[in-house]
């Protein structure tokens, strides 16, 4: 596992950017839902990517999108530019945004923040 601390450390050395924003404490395991968030903030404040406004994923395909309404917009950005991804459960997709993120899938997720062609926008 890794904590919210080693992912912004894997982000960017620097973190200046994390500054008035509120991502668990440092010491906290790092949660879907949170990673999600401090991706979305870094792709704004840091690469100022903007976001996507088509194709945006639903809470008629992800039933827990709006499980923490905090995090609903960032999560729905992530999913939407093909850095994280939902889990197909059975019949149904959901996001787990409580789910601790392994460090193997932080990496994943630097990668894609960093390679925009490593996103997959189709699943």
């Amino acid at each position: 596992m890794i904590t919210v601390d080693e992912f912004i450390k894997l982000l960017s050395e620097e973190s200046s950017w994390t500054e008035g924003e509120d991502f668990g404490g440092n010491e906290e395991l790092l949660l879907r839902k949170n990673c999600a968030r401090i991706t979305h903030r870094y792709l704004q404040k840091v690469l100022d990517e903007p976001d996507e406004v088509s194709d945006l994923p639903s809470c008629r395909v992800i039933r827990d999108l709006f499980d923490c309404r905090i995090c609903t917009p960032h999560v729905i950005q992530v999913i939407a530019k093909g850095i994280m991804y939902p889990r197909k459960r059975g019949p149904i997709w959901l996001f787990e945004g409580n789910d601790e993120v392994t460090r193997d899938e932080a990496l994943i997720i630097v990668d894609s923040i960093k390679n925009v062609s490593l996103r997959h926008t189709e699943k």
